[in-house]
């Protein structure tokens, strides 16, 4: 009879000197799947045991060599108890599996929330990039033109979007990325303020369910300010638990498609959106200096901290470093009045005095380096 308390004392030696060497962060994604294989294993062979049954097993992961011939032996063991002596070997059976679990919880703890997420978040960009490579993501980008051309013009106005947006969510629907999660369903979350698809015909095939499909979604993705942004933790997570559902493949990449479409119109919305708020901060500006090449140097401005978001100088902003601006900016504008409009948006006068005093003194204002920065082209 196979002495099954020495097999499981030697896996738990194996298992114990993998928790003692504490895996890298490259390993660990793969560990907690080995994990949870070998805690079903040893639960199916707890009931093998007492119901005195035969099977074989085959693992189904691919790590690290110690890990995986350690697994191999776990899940490859043949069963086979004698009517006489079985309550013995159950017994002890049942001993080292106590044993295995604890090992294998101290290792689960080891594996802790932030770095299961961070393998979670590397798993879902492992998926982005294999898709990227492949020959869909063009195919994919020149129906996108087509669309922003032959249907907007070039230019798509924020209806057009939005109408986009949703179509492709549907399609998404329609593939059945989410219908094993969506049939258990009782009661879907509504956000009624982020997509209506009140617009679908009454025989859509959707129409029932198209909230919960929505609601599932949501599961994975953020909204903010309007745009739909994946959520890398939670979508790595979801492809992972749903690994081994059938056609779980094809729903990850139709998920990864749909949401490279979406991703696309919402840059076209970003593009409004940045044009909106130009267009708005410019009124707040001379004319000759609310051009477009104008605003890139404001922008650059207040990054650096020279002024605030209404174009005003900061607290911190000198009057000579307010003069080097304005000579800088105006040179860099051809402009015909070098100081007039800068002196009255900031209310300030006699910048030509403060130039013709570092041009005597050869001194430059403090961060006049910073400044030249940003005028760069």
């Amino acid at each position: 009879m196979i002495d099954y308390k020495n097999l499981l004392d030697t896996l738990f030696e194996k298992v114990e000197r993998m928790r003692t060497e504490r895996p890298s962060a490259g390993t660990r994604y793969w560990l907690m799947g080995m994990v949870a294989d070998i805690m079903e294993v040893a639960e199916t062979l707890q009931k093998e045991v007492l119901e005195r049954v035969r099977q074989e097993a085959v693992l189904d992961a691919d790590v690290d060599a110690d890990f995986d011939v350690m697994a191999e032996e776990v899940l490859s063991w043949e069963l086979t108890i004698k009517n006489d002596a079985l309550q013995e070997p159950t017994q002890q059976v049942n001993d080292a599996l106590g044993g295995l679990s604890d090992v294998l919880t101290q290792i689960g703890s080891q594996l802790s929330r932030r770095h299961k997420d961070e393998e979670y978040a590397r798993l879902y960009e492992q998926e982005k990039r294999r898709y990227l490579s492949s020959g869909t993501p063009r195919r994919v980008r020149q129906t996108f033109e087509d669309w922003l051309y032959d249907v907007c013009n070039g230019s798509p106005c924020m209806d057009d979007i939005n109408a986009y947006v949703t179509e492709k969510l549907v399609h998404m629907f329609e593939k059945g990325v989410f219908d094993s999660k969506v049939e258990h369903i009782q009661r879907a979350t509504r956000y009624p303020a982020e997509f209506d698809f009140s617009l679908l015909d009454d025989d859509h095939k959707l129409k029932k369910s198209i909230h919960k499909h929505y609601s599932e979604l949501r599961k994975l993705v953020d909204y903010c300010d309007g745009f739909l942004v994946v959520n890398p933790v939670k979508v790595g997570r979801h492809f992972y638990t749903n690994r081994k559902e059938e056609n779980a493949r094809g729903h990850r990449n139709a998920f990864l498609k749909y949401m490279h479409k979406i991703d696309m119109v919402q840059q076209e919305r970003k593009k409004l959106q940045e044009a909106d708020v130009e267009h708005e901060d410019s009124s707040l500006l001379p004319e000759v200096l609310a051009t477009g090449m104008a605003m890139k140097y404001w922008k650059g401005l207040q990054k650096a901290g020279f002024v605030d978001e209404t174009f005003q100088l900061s607290p911190t902003t000198t009057r000579k470093q307010a003069m080097y601006i304005a000579d800088v900016f105006s040179d860099k504008l051809q402009m015909r009045s070098k100081w007039k409009p800068f002196q009255e948006l900031w209310h300030i006068n006699n910048l030509a005095q403060e130039k013709w005093e570092m041009q005597e003194t050869g001194k430059t204002p403090a961060r006049s380096e910073d400044i030249d920065k940003v005028f760069v082209d």
